[in-house]
């Protein structure tokens, strides 16, 4: 797919060589406006300081270097201050037909990040109750990462931080042992911080119905601990299933628990210590983050002793770079901007390259119904609840709305619009357009035949500007990754199916003579094919009926 790309910049380069530029980098990019060509280069306003041209003139004696093949890259010409724009040859668009039918399933895939180890670590939820839409946008985000790393080659992982310990699993166990007592007659208030859902209060209905007043017996303490920990698996399972239900298989589970009784965190302090980033102060023990890039230290034991939670999210950082990951990505919500500086930080503390990590943070979702506003659950008596999202408007179209937006944008879930079945809904147009091409070839009398197809008729403008959407498909991908942003996937899906109705309404498929009904047809599968795979990169189905 990227061969005129490739030819096109040894040409570039070689002219600019040629001019005295020793090891020139070349940058093609696409034209904000499709009218001026299909794809530019800026290298006339990059180097015109050194040649002491002006950047036009520069330009214009690079245009003349250029020795293009006329079958795959055209001259556009030189626009703005020194942009040098191409258009692609349309005996190079109509051979993608053929490399896209041929690739299939493997559209798109590319081995530009092969050898590339990464870890994805999303969601991460506490495990006190049930997921919510806030991680439901983190796990569609996520997931389609992992997706589109994986086809570009890398060996991408996903990873779900379990976290198991600490002051939430106390408060947990205090909340389930509150409503617990009180099913029993034992009258209890739910402690300050804890939680009220209803799942909770379904919980003790089913400990009470399965073991009667066992709990009771035991001290406040150990009861609490004990139902604290059931809950947590109970609560963790539960997350589970839901994730799967919305097509998210998790290849690691990482508990806060093994972490601490492996005594990671202070193998961490051990390793800081020995490295000199340490200080006391008023009894308690400081990272001296503000050395290593952070606007001030923090603690990591606290006077009374104990661990902060920095500390085991500390050692759970080292254990990714020890694991022997190049790149890690953390995406968390928006109330997480320090982290970043923070974590960073302390793995510089530690003699890790920072550089390896990267947090997303994922802004706010709304939801809204008919234009008002939805904020509560009725079950879980706070955020709505990714399963009661589900269902009501189904995993293809919860999956594609959260990533109709980047992740740096807050996103307005309308609730109504995806349950709509008219183009008015994103996810829709996008499988009717797949549904629509399995309907013509249902009625086709002729079968398709790509070997005896003229790729050369399909010449109309509207068929050729189809071709031109479909060779964008590899790039798309590759920008998501790089952008870290699978949004660009939606608006590119959204352009094709746009097309295709164009083309199809246009273009006659089953006509005269029988080699462009073939090559029409050749062509309706080569975009049924890149919608499928878009659609599944996303994690979306990709329907034949609709």
């Amino acid at each position: 797919m990227k061969r005129a790309h490739r030819h096109l910049a040894e040409q570039i380069r070689k002219a600019l060589t040629d001019l005295g530029i020793a090891e020139p980098r070349i940058i093609l990019e696409k034209p904000r406006d499709p009218e001026h060509g299909d794809i530019a280069t800026n290298a006339a306003m990059v180097y015109c300081k050194q040649l002491k041209l002006a950047p036009r003139k520069l330009a214009e004696q690079l245009t003349k270097r250029l020795a293009l093949n006329p079958e795959l890259i055209r001259l556009a010409g030189v626009a703005g201050p020194g942009f040098i724009n191409f258009r692609f040859a349309d005996a190079y668009l109509q051979t993608l037909v053929r490399q896209i039918l041929d690739s299939d399933e493997h559209f798109g895939e590319g081995k530009d990040l092969a050898g590339k180890k990464v870890l994805i670590e999303f969601v991460s939820a506490n495990p006190s109750g049930p997921l919510n839409v806030v991680s439901a946008r983190a796990a569609a985000v996520g997931d389609c990462l992992v997706r589109m790393f994986r086809a570009r080659g890398a060996t991408c992982h996903s990873e779900f931080y379990v976290n198991d310990a600490g002051n939430q699993v106390k408060l947990l166990g205090d909340s389930v042992r509150a409503r617990y007592e009180t099913l029993l007659g034992n009258e209890i208030e739910i402690p300050e911080g804890g939680y009220h859902g209803e799942y909770i209060v379904e919980f003790a209905k089913q400990l009470v119905d399965d073991e009667g007043d066992k709990y009771s017996k035991l001290s406040a303490e150990d009861a609490s601990n004990t139902l604290g920990l059931l809950a947590v698996e109970r609560h963790v399972s539960m997350q589970r299933n839901s994730l799967e239900r919305f097509r998210v298989n998790m290849d690691g589970w990482f508990r806060e628990s093994q972490l601490r009784e492996s005594r990671a965190e202070y193998a961490a302090l051990e390793e800081l210590k020995q490295k000199g980033t340490l200080y006391e102060n008023d009894g308690a023990t400081f990272l001296r983050t503000s050395e290593f890039g952070d606007t001030q230290d923090w603690v990591v034991i606290t006077s009374e002793g104990r661990p902060t939670y920095f500390l085991p999210d500390i050692a759970y950082h080292l254990s990714k770079f020890k694991r022997g990951y190049d790149i890690i990505i953390d995406i968390l919500g928006p109330d997480h901007h320090s982290y970043l500086t923070k974590m960073a930080a302390a793995m510089r503390a530690l003699g890790r390259d920072a550089e390896q990590l990267e947090i997303i943070l994922l802004q706010h979702i709304t939801l809204s119904r008919s234009g008002e506003p939805v904020k509560m659950s009725k079950r879980a008596g706070q955020m709505i609840e990714m399963d009661e999202l589900l269902d009501e408007v189904g995993c293809d179209a919860a999956r594609y709305f959260f990533l109709l937006r980047r992740t740096t944008t807050q996103l307005d879930f309308d609730i109504e619009l995806a349950k709509k079945q008219s183009d008015d809904n994103p996810v829709f147009y996008v499988q009717y357009a797949h549904a629509r091409i399995q309907s013509i070839f249902r009625k086709a009398e002729i079968e398709l035949k790509p070997e005896k197809a003229d790729f050369s008729l399909l010449n109309h403008p509207e068929e050729l500007i189809l071709l031109r959407r479909l060779r964008e498909f590899e790039e798309v991908i590759s920008d998501c990754v790089v952008n870290r942003d699978p949004h660009a996937m939606t608006v590119w899906l959204r352009e094709v199916a746009a097309q295709f109705h164009r083309f199809y309404h246009h273009c006659r498929v089953i006509t005269e003579p029988e080699e462009l009904s073939l090559a029409r047809l050749a062509l309706c599968r080569a975009t049924q094919t890149g919608l499928k795979r878009g659609l599944s990169l996303c994690g979306v189905n990709a329907p034949e009926e609709m």
